[in-house]
Formats: structure tokens, sequence, C-alpha cells
């Protein structure tokens, strides 16, 4: 977690320590909502934060213009899911909006972490 947003880590670096200094590491990361390029730098030894990921499979109730509504087949949980960032799923989502028959053999994967929703696939079932 970089500026309290989940990012996924896309490179690291690592510079030795100095004569009286601890080895630091560079880490460029990107979010996973937003898509922004994030960069940290600490102390090798240091501890960071690591979001809690709850994974899950639903199926698709409706989609609307602004979000996308989802059931959860274990718990039957409804939860409102924002549009994916990744442009084949946006892709995939719009073909079912077009053909809303096909929403019934559809299911997603979805990603609970650090409070928000993100849907991570889509495939038939």
């Amino acid at each position: 977690m970089v500026d309290e947003e989940p990012c996924i880590i896309k490179a690291t670096e690592r510079s030795k320590s100095g004569k009286h200094g601890h080895a630091k590491v560079r880490v460029v990361c990107v979010g996973m909502f937003d898509n922004n390029k994030r960069s940290l730098t600490i102390p090798s030894g240091h501890m960071v934060e690591v979001p809690e990921i709850t994974k899950g499979n639903a199926q698709i109730n409706f989609i609307e213009d602004a979000s996308i509504n989802v059931m959860d087949i274990e718990s039957y949980e409804s939860l409102d899911v924002d549009w994916p960032q990744d442009e084949d799923l946006k892709k995939k989502l719009k073909e079912l909006q077009a053909n809303p028959d096909s929403i019934s053999s559809t299911q997603v994967e979805y990603w609970q972490l650090a409070g928000k929703t993100l849907i991570n696939r889509v495939f038939s079932s």
C-alpha cells in the first residue's frame, strides 16, 4: 500500500548502504484502482503495509452506465462495483450490456481490498 492505495509492484531497486547508513530499496508500483504510477523509497529492513485480499465469484445482476451490480455466489451478498480500468474487461462487459440475455450465464471474479471492490475477470459458467 502506497499513499493508502493498494498497488501492484512493477520494479524494485536496491542501493548499497553508506558508511553509517542503511541499504535503501526503491519500489515502483501501479495503483490497482486508479492505474497511477507511484514510487516508494524505504530502508531495506522496514516493513510495508500489505492489504488483505478477499477473492470471490459472483453472478452479474445488472449492468448500468455508472456501476455493475453483482451477487456473490456463496453468500448471496449484492455488491455495486465500479467499471474496471482494464480495456479488455470493459469490452466484455459492454458486450454483455448490449446483449442482456447472456448475463445470466456469465460470472465475474472479484477482489475486495482496502474497502473497495474490483472486478478482476469475466468468464462464462
